[in-house]
């Protein structure tokens, strides 16, 4: 028998046309094991999830079979149990193994002094050392190797040697030293948070740089001084001022508008018209135009400080236009808003405070321009309409001067009342009695001896007074 250069590793993917068939006929599919094997045992077969990416082993008679028992090449044939383990896209491998059976390369063949030499048993034994070799070729082409014009400053095999203890080893990475040489002592770096003066940094600590964002790692230790001075001791990880913002649509950011991007701003074809302020990393024009008002190309943008708003910031804003706002309370206050005087006056100020109620509550304000008025400020109603006004006992009407003009009694459970009632043209106005009893009387009162008078026209028509138990009625 002899042994050709052919490659001990079969691979094939398993198609959902394969998956079906199978279900039906774990036979009916078959996979060719295309190099020579000496016995079913030492081949070894695997299945890697086309999903995950994990591997599988597969056991002979359980999983498969493979026939011959021997040969230049061979079939593999699914049982049910191997067959239901593989969807679409799963990855079937064959490899060879010389020493599958005893994890040991060995010769068992004893060739004796002046003994017949067998022809089949010495070629069998040739056969096996070129596909021992064969099978170590294949493994060490999918090994990582320094290429023969590598340089070393020890050799190529202390270049590529791993040391340590596996704990010592543990979590760490693999990467090279400052001689070349592989080493597993890296970590991948610890995060410091905000670069500071004046703080010891070692090889492969991260921080984030406060003036751009952009995040680094430490290349050489060293006591921090000022960034600038620092940069050769630190390499660009994450660069915040390189990322790039495309537009979707052509954007006009009209006058008075402010529109800010930490970024640079790729126009990716598209029309960006400037008519208000635009502060970016960079304008990236390309096939796309830009109009309008320069944009402050400022390098990465810090978008903290008093020139913006802050959910927490005390601040002050002017000229901006509030839809819809919600004033949120305290436990202790109702949401309020202060209204402040001239700044020329004072700096006193009129609070709007929200009430204490069980209910949304509306409050209307007149579509007119006029002075609201105070339930205990002095103010003169205009064309005022009061409907059942109640006033206190012993409130008055009073004249301009404020002097009491008409004042009113307070009677309990009253029932009966005077009503004026005006008049039309070549008619007299009327004072009733009125109430709940049938016959209401009129009571008329002077204070002291004072007597009634009747006018007519503003001339005295009669006068009644009372003088000594006796009432006089006196004409002109």
């Amino acid at each position: 028998m002899t042994v050709t250069a052919a490659l001990p590793r079969v691979q094939s993917t398993i198609t959902s046309g394969n998956v079906t068939s199978l279900a039906s006929d774990p036979t009916s599919v078959t996979f060719t094991v295309g190099f020579k094997y000496l016995t079913t045992a030492e081949i070894v077969a695997a299945r890697t999830d086309g999903s995950t990416g994990a591997d599988t082993g597969l056991t002979e008679t359980t999983h498969y079979s493979i026939s011959p028992s021997s040969g230049t090449s061979g079939t593999f044939t699914f049982t049910v149990a191997g067959a239901a383990l593989f969807s679409a896209d799963d990855l079937l491998t064959f490899t060879r193994k010389m020493e599958k059976t005893a994890d040991t390369f060995d010769q068992l063949s004893d060739y004796a002094q002046n003994d017949a030499l067998d022809a089949d048993t010495l070629e069998g034994n040739f056969d096996k050392s070129i596909m021992i070799s064969q099978q170590l070729g294949e493994e060490a082409s999918r090994q990582i190797a320094f290429a023969p014009t590598a340089t070393f400053d020890s050799s190529a095999s202390e270049a590529s040697t791993i040391t340590g203890t596996k704990t010592a080893r543990a979590n760490k990475l693999l990467a090279f030293d400052s001689s070349g040489d592989i080493q597993a002592d890296q970590e991948i770096g610890t995060w410091q948070g905000a670069w500071a003066s004046g703080r010891a940094y070692s090889v492969r600590d991260l921080i984030r740089q406060n003036d751009t964002g952009a995040v680094y790692i430490c290349t050489s230790g060293h006591t921090a001084g000022t960034f600038t001075t620092d940069l050769g001791n630190w390499s660009v990880v994450i660069d915040a001022g390189g990322f790039n913002v495309k537009l979707t649509a052509n954007l006009t950011i009209g006058s008075g508008e402010v529109y800010i991007c930490p970024y640079k701003i790729d126009l990716n074809g598209y029309r960006l018209t400037n008519n208000g302020t635009l502060i970016c990393a960079e304008i990236i024009t390309g096939d796309g135009e830009f109009t309008g008002t320069s944009a402050t190309e400022s390098g990465p943008v810090s978008v903290g400080g008093a020139s913006f708003v802050t959910p927490t910031g005390v601040q002050t804003l002017t000229n901006k236009s509030l839809t819809a706002p919600v004033l949120t309370g305290s436990a202790s206050s109702a949401g309020s808003i202060l209204f402040k005087e001239d700044t020329d006056n004072g700096t006193n100020a009129v609070t709007l405070k929200g009430p204490a109620s069980t209910a949304d509550v509306t409050l209307t304000l007149p579509s007119a321009t006029d002075t609201l008025v105070g339930k205990d400020t002095t103010d003169t109603l205009t064309q005022k309409t009061l409907t059942t006004p109640k006033i206190a006992d012993a409130g008055y009407i009073a004249d301009a001067n404020g002097a009491e003009q008409l004042v009113f009694q307070t009677t309990s459970s009253a029932e009966n009342h005077f009503e004026m009632t005006n008049a039309a043209d070549s008619n007299s106005p009327q004072l009733a009695a009125l109430g709940d009893d049938t016959n209401v009387g009129m009571i008329l009162n002077t204070k002291g001896t004072g007597s009634y008078e009747l006018k007519v026209g503003g001339t005295l028509a009669l006068t009644i007074a009372l003088s000594g138990g006796n009432t006089t009625i006196t004409g002109p």
